[in-house]
């Protein structure tokens, strides 16, 4: 039993011990402990995890569904109404265990499988048989595989025929034939159709004894892939899941205002509590999910696995299903459809006729067995094995060879005999022609240089390609593709057979995912099945991409979805049950989430309830949606015939189980299993926890082999403490991401599709100076306490998220711009570690933080063209600002050198006129000295000084009176007119 099944057995076995608490109270019989009323003590057992998970979402700044429960309980408390409070919560408990019950039916598959591997096997080695562990087992081993027995590893048989059960692995009721060259998977059950014999002897029909050559071992079986694929189908869940979620925001306000109404108009607290405990959302919440989980579940039963709900949803919107050809529709291995001799020849000019054979599809079968015999063509290997089925005596070839790439060559009896393809062999165009007609591949053959006839070879068609066709056309779906790089008259006589209506082929794996590119481009949502790797990246590109059994493991991974049973007839179940779940959780919010509980609101509102009948009537309508949901589960009946022969071959292969088990054994094994269970191995990167009746042993379990007390007393959990782990914020990587990465990553791109996509609630933050900005960044961190980091919170990475946003927004927001992005940043990102880590710590987390880095700090996308704007004329600013200043600079150094100037002329003329005054005082004083001295000649002087200056320029004629006669002078020009020296002036005509 897995650790799943028994917390399921636990939280079983709480609630009806919960359960009966609750019974003895309303019965009377046991209502009080210690002085406290019994049902608080059940309201609080049962609610625990409801109230944890409620006051959690509140400390997270999260409105989740469950509080508006929690606020109808605490209500009924508050008013004395203990019984209500306690059954509204025990009828919570008993709709998580109906949930539980709905996942465990998936669940329940993956435990049948792995149930259902044999532990040992039986080698042949040697020539010797050996029993060995399983697990031991390698590709290429040979293994015996008796009837009774279970199929240790996938393989092919080699020697033997019987009957194997496969309904575990492909969902088929009956089991199948098989033979040599037939692929047997593990677990598969050898039920032979008769009792076995003491000594079955290998490759006599029936005797159920297999020889197997071992392909796949271990985790790498079919079985163990189910296995993993089917768990990862439970854990992925779907966007519509989560709108119960996003609509309890809207849903809590919208109950209070109910129960205020409810108050405001009645005054009865009775009646408001009875409001608040019926509308809580419980059937909203699990609307959507048990109907998913249980469409899943009853897929697997019948052998198709489906990734998640998400898958699922898309699914029922699907309007094309495009098929790739080989190992997809066909089978991958051929068959001879017709064998065509050639008509005898006749000799030139109507001679006798040549004898070439005897013109018989035999004869031709035998003389190609006998030429193929020198090739290892797997058509030639297909050639021989069809003659010696037909007991057809295959004469002796002499001289064979094999020519590359065009036939083989040999003598029989003296005649050269060929066979190959149409250059090699110079086949008649009619025989051409038919092949194409055929869509098959053919082998001519020729005797003596002659055509003899041709052998046509087809891939063989799965089982129920036509009818999954149909079925697909008949639920809608009419745009059916097969899409092939095989050569077109095969791909189109292929496509008749499949009733596919549309055929494309010759082409390379991009050319599909082009093909599939251009329907999506139209508005369809489309599916993908194939096989081959060639596959994967149109799996990967399809809305669906459903890979069918046989198929490599990277295919496997690049699905969605994986198709187990071998015929195709089923096909068509996933999409209609896709459909069908859909319109169930439809059904589910509609009918029991909305109309239902409005009524029940009315009623209650009304007094027609009271608080217990609310409590009830709520955990009713969750109770009919599981109950709807539930029917998902359920496959379609098998035919009667069937059906009894399947339960005879079941009854008869558990009856010979049964009757070869050991009492003795089975007890010593019992009670091995209960002394060995304990045992565990904790891996070199792991710790083991232990916790005793819920309380954690110190120290932890380091790497090695240990041992511990089985369930209930002690409990592992394993947890990678020293592992580095990361949280992203602002952007999630998308590892393997499908769509096309962009040429360069810029800041300004939107980052929706590519291996980077951005995530704005996160990222979009205001800096100290009001900038918007988009910020992504990691945090890297380790588990010192690791029992802190599992058992204080629901999840750990979702903490260090929340820390790391709510520090990041505490120091960003205190912060400029240019810190963020140039110089500052390193600091900041200290000084976000230390913040980190005080949250942490405070938190409890046991984290704890070794790095905090911003990986890219832009301003928001929405703001590139702003920004631009504002860069543009910052830049026009800082220009003006520049030459502002270059401006002032030279202003100042010209005035400076000026004003220097002119005090320095200022200086050099105060100078001067200082000098100049000296000088005249100076000469003054002379001339006051020389007047004093001889006044007479002094005052002659300065008369004559001053007469200089006021006729400045004019000659002067200075005359002393005491020496000579007065004379009257007069000059003009120059020129003296009168005077003594004048000339004489006559009148005129006087001589």
């Amino acid at each position: 039993m897995d650790e799943g099944a028994r917390e399921r057995i636990r939280y079983y076995s709480f609630a009806a011990f919960v359960g009966v608490l609750l019974l003895l109270n309303w019965l009377g019989v046991f209502t009080s402990l210690f002085g406290l009323d019994t049902a608080i003590l059940v309201t609080l057992l049962a609610g625990y995890k409801t109230f944890h998970n409620s006051i959690s979402a509140l400390l997270e700044k999260r409105i989740s569904a469950d509080i508006a429960l929690c606020v109808a309980v605490i209500a009924a408390l508050a008013v004395g109404q203990y019984l209500a409070a306690a059954e509204a919560m025990f009828i919570v408990l008993v709709g998580e265990g109906l949930e539980s019950y709905a996942a465990g039916r998936t669940a329940a598959a993956i435990h049948r499988f792995v149930e259902q591997i044999p532990r040992r096997a039986r080698v042949l080695r040697g020539g010797i048989e050996e029993e060995v562990e399983a697990d031991s087992l390698a590709a290429g081993d040979l293994i015996l595989v008796r009837a009774g027995e279970r199929v240790p590893a996938d393989g092919v048989i080699l020697d033997g025929f019987s009957l194997l059960d496969e309904s575990s692995i492909t969902g088929e009721p009956l089991p199948r034939e098989k033979q040599p060259g037939d692929e047997v998977f593990t677990g598969s059950l050898n039920s032979a159709g008769h009792e076995v014999p003491d000594e079955p002897v290998i490759g006599q029909p029936g005797s159920g004894l297999l020889r197997v050559r071992v392909v796949r071992a271990g985790s790498e079986t079919t079985l163990a892939r189910v296995a993993r694929l089917v768990e990862e189908a439970e854990q992925r869940r779907a966007p519509v899941e989560r709108l119960a979620d996003r609509a309890a925001r809207y849903f809590l306000p919208a109950l209070l205002l109910a129960a205020a109404l409810t108050f405001f108009f009645t005054r009865d607290w009775m009646r408001t509590v009875a409001v608040l405990i019926v509308a809580c959302p419980c059937a909203l919440i699990l609307a959507t999910p048990t109907a998913m989980v249980a469409a899943i579940g009853g897929l697997a039963r019948r052998g198709i696995l489906v990734r998640g709900a998400a898958v699922l949803q898309q699914a029922a919107k699907v309007d094309a299903v495009v098929f790739d050809k080989t190992g997809t529709i066909t089978e991958g291995r051929f068959e001879i459809v017709e064998i065509l001799p050639q008509p005898a020849n006749t000799g030139p000019a109507g001679g006798p006729e040549i004898a070439v054979l005897d013109r018989s599809e035999d004869d031709l079968l035998a003389f190609a067995a006998a030429a193929e015999a020198a090739s290892h063509h797997p058509l030639a290997r297909l050639i021989i094995e069809e003659a010696r089925r037909r007991s057809l005596p295959i004469p002796p070839a002499e001289n064979a060879r094999a020519v590359p790439g065009r036939g083989v060559e040999c003598e029989i009896s003296g005649r050269t005999v060929r066979a190959g393809n149409a250059a090699f062999i110079a086949a008649p165009d009619s025989l051409v022609e038919h092949a194409d007609r055929l869509g098959a591949t053919p082998v001519f053959l020729s005797v003596d240089g002659s055509p003899a006839g041709a052998i046509f070879l087809r891939d063989r068609l799965r089982q129920g390609a036509h009818e999954a066709s149909a079925a697909l056309h008949a639920l809608g779906i009419s745009d059916r593709r097969l899409l092939t790089g095989d050569r077109r008259p095969a791909a189109e006589a292929v496509a008749r057979q499949a009733a596919i209506p549309h055929c494309e082929a010759e082409l390379l794996p991009e050319q599909k995912v082009e093909r599939i590119h251009q329907l999506a481009a139209q508005g369809r949502t489309v599916a993908m099945v194939g096989d081959g790797i060639n596959d994967a990246p149109a799996l990967a590109s399809a809305a669906i991409g459903i890979a069918v059994a046989g198929a490599a493991d990277i295919t496997a991974e690049a699905a969605g979805v994986v198709y187990l049973p071998h015929s195709l007839e089923t096909l068509p179940l996933f999409f209609e049950t896709s459909r069908r779940a859909v319109a169930t959780a439809w059904q589910n919010i509609i009918l029991f989430a909305g109309a239902l509980n409005l009524a029940a609101v009315l009623c209650a509102a009304t007094g027609v309830i009271n608080p217990v009948g609310a409590a009830v009537t709520h955990q009713l309508s969750s109770f009919l949606v599981m109950m709807n949901s539930l029917r998902l589960l359920r496959t379609k009946r098998l035919p009667v015939a069937k059906a009894i022969a399947s339960f005879r071959l079941r009854a008869a292969s558990w009856l010979r189980r049964a009757r070869n088990v050991n009492p003795r054994f089975a007890a010593a094994a019992v009670v091995a299993t209960l002394l060995l269970n304990g045992f565990y191995v904790v891996s070199p990167d792991e710790i083991g926890i232990i916790q005793r009746f819920g309380r954690k042993i110190v120290p932890f379990s380091q790497p090695g082999l240990h041992y511990k007390l089985s369930w209930p007393v002690e409990k592992l959990t394993r947890i990678r403490a020293h592992q580095v782990r990361v949280v992203e914020i602002g952007f999630r990587s998308v590892p393997g991401s499908p769509d096309a990465e962009p040429p360069t990553y810029e800041w300004n791109a939107q980052h929706r599709t590519g291996r980077f996509q951005r995530r704005p609630e996160e990222s979009l933050l205001l800096t100290g100076d009001q900038n918007l900005i988009e910020l992504n960044a990691t945090v890297h961190y380790d588990l010192p306490r690791p029992a802190d980091y599992l058992f204080t919170q629901a999840d750990g990475d979702a903490s260090v998220r929340a820390a790391a946003e709510s520090a990041l927004e505490t120091i960003i927001t205190t912060a400029p711009l240019d810190n963020v992005l140039t110089t500052g940043r390193e600091a900041i990102e200290q000084r976000l570690c230390t913040d980190l880590q005080s949250r942490l710590d405070h938190l409890g987390t046991g984290a704890r933080v070794l790095a905090f880095r911003l990986q890219d700090v832009h301003p928001s996308v929405e703001v590139v063209d702003a920004f631009r704007e504002v860069s543009a004329a910052f830049e026009e600013k800082n220009r003006l600002i520049n030459e502002a200043e270059g401006y002032r600079n030279e202003q100042i150094a010209l005035a400076r050198g000026n004003g220097q100037a002119r005090i320095e002329q200022a200086r050099a003329y105060a100078l001067g006129r200082v000098d100049r005054a000296q000088g005249d005082a100076a000469r003054f004083d002379q001339r006051e000295l020389a007047y004093r001295t001889a006044p007479g000649p002094t005052e002659t002087r300065l008369y004559l000084e001053t007469i200089e200056q006021v006729l400045a320029g004019k000659k002067k004629l200075i005359v002393d009176r005491a020496k000579l006669p007065r004379h009257l002078f007069l000059w003009e020009d120059g020129v003296e007119i009168a005077g003594p020296n004048a000339p004489i002036l006559k009148a005129p005509g006087e001589p």
